[in-house]
């Protein structure tokens, strides 16, 4: 009994944690685009929803309708992206704390999956 009610406790901390990438609506920004600008008109972006582990992207992928050819860990301030076939979805460990994944961008073929606040366009 005492096991039963410790995982019952422990869902709510669970389901918050992996909530953060459901709540918000994955939308593949313009070539160049920060999620800033991608995500201006759907109530800003979301600095507490990028994806942890490559399923977790995976799966953003599939809503912001991207097929990726390949994936790799990337690595950089603007990831997750796409060139069109291969995508990154790891952004950096350390971030400056006076920079948000959100403001970044890229050159102008590369795509970023933005999480947006807002399913709807205002």
């Amino acid at each position: 009994m005492k096991t039963m009610k410790a995982r019952l406790q422990m869902l709510p901390i669970l389901a918050a944690s992996a909530a953060s990438a459901a709540d918000v609506t994955w939308v593949l920004g313009s070539g160049g685009a920060s999620c800033d600008l991608t995500c201006v008109s759907r109530s800003g972006c979301s600095e507490d929803a990028w994806p942890k582990t490559d399923a977790e992207f995976y799966d953003i992928s599939k809503l912001a309708g991207q097929v990726c050819e390949s994936t790799q860990t990337g690595s950089a301030k603007y990831d997750p992206s796409t060139d069109g076939r291969y995508c990154g979805w790891k952004g950096p460990e350390d971030m400056p704390k006076e920079e948000t994944r959100c403001s970044q961008s890229a050159d102008s073929s590369t795509y970023r999956f933005c999480p947006c606040n807002s399913d709807k366009e205002l």
